[in-house]
């Protein structure tokens, strides 16, 4: 239902103008509908040579990959992706930390107990401390678990990040983090 009144149409004869015909489809030729411009790049390296040639999204999809993709050619290991690294939080703003409860099967290896102040350098501690005491590469979700309740993901993410001089990061998914 709507608000509008019924409205009767007018009939056919109070139209003040004729309205043409319905004659079907217009034959002959259709206008062209805009086609992208197809992009081309060439690369030399010494006596290599790549050239990419399709779509813009995809030329610029492969010289993203491109890097990876010469590792892997020469047999190399493939250079880690470009990461956005955080800055230390300031004392004053890091979230304070709290005891951690260790599970009774996950638990390799103590983690140390927070300072009394709730420094984050001591979370990270405890983070390296959980990696140093792991027999196998842990994800996130794992190191969490073994620092208790109180910490996020995203506070082990960024102290992972940071520490990126000392731990090694999986290429698979879920990332599985070791220390060097």
């Amino acid at each position: 239902m709507t608000d509008r009144p019924f409205v009767p149409r007018r009939p056919p004869e109070d139209r003040p103008y004729q309205r043409p015909p319905y004659r079907g489809p217009v034959p002959g030729p259709r206008p062209a509908e805009p086609a992208t411009v197809p992009t081309s790049v060439r690369l030399r390296d010494g006596e290599r040579e790549i050239e990419v040639s399709g779509s813009p999204p995809f030329v610029r999809q492969v010289l993203d990959d491109l890097p990876t993709l010469v590792a892997r050619l020469r047999g190399e290991v493939p250079p880690t992706p470009a990461a956005i690294r955080m800055p230390a939080p300031h004392a004053d703003q890091a979230p304070p930390a709290q005891h951690p409860v260790p599970e009774a099967a996950t638990v390799a290896a103590p983690a140390p107990h927070p300072a009394p102040d709730g420094d984050a350098s001591s979370l990270e501690a405890q983070v390296l401390a959980a990696l140093r005491g792991a027999a196998q590469p842990l994800a996130v979700v794992a190191i969490r678990d073994r620092l208790g309740p109180g910490v996020t993901g995203q506070q082990v993410r960024r102290i992972l990040e940071r520490a990126g001089s000392k731990v090694v990061a999986s290429g698979e998914r879920p990332i599985r983090y070791r220390l060097r």
